[in-house]
């Protein structure tokens, strides 16, 4: 995942110099911190939670909150400083989002044998 997501980030990069808009490339980062921030957390909920089931009512009801919590405040922090780095962050979030869950399919659909 790491090397898909440095191709994705140099082709956006380059897209974004090219249009003279190079200083968006941080909106990209962000974007891709958001989305990181997301999946630690449903991966955390899920591990946390495999075997208490006390545990796993408590992160079900939490769970939902900070994730979108977290990309509602980021977002409209973004939105502040420019539609620009607004959109540019949302194509990060779901840029990084896209390729955690190929990868994720890709390697179960491996590990089952194709089936």
């Amino acid at each position: 995942m790491i090397h898909l997501l440095a191709v994705c980030t140099l082709i956006f990069f380059f897209v974004l110099l090219f249009q003279g808009r190079g200083e968006l490339i941080g909106a990209l980062f962000v974007g891709y911190f958001t989305a990181a921030l997301c999946c630690w957390t449903m991966t955390n909920r899920m591990s946390g939670a495999a075997f208490d089931e006390k545990k796993a009512v408590r992160q079900f009801r939490r769970g939902p909150f900070i994730r979108f919590g977290s990309l509602a405040a980021i977002l409209a922090i973004m939105a502040k400083i420019s539609s620009s780095a607004f959109f540019v962050t949302i194509v990060g979030y779901f840029l990084f989002m896209f390729l955690a869950f190929g990868c994720l399919i890709a390697s179960r659909f491996l590990k089952s044998g194709g089936n």
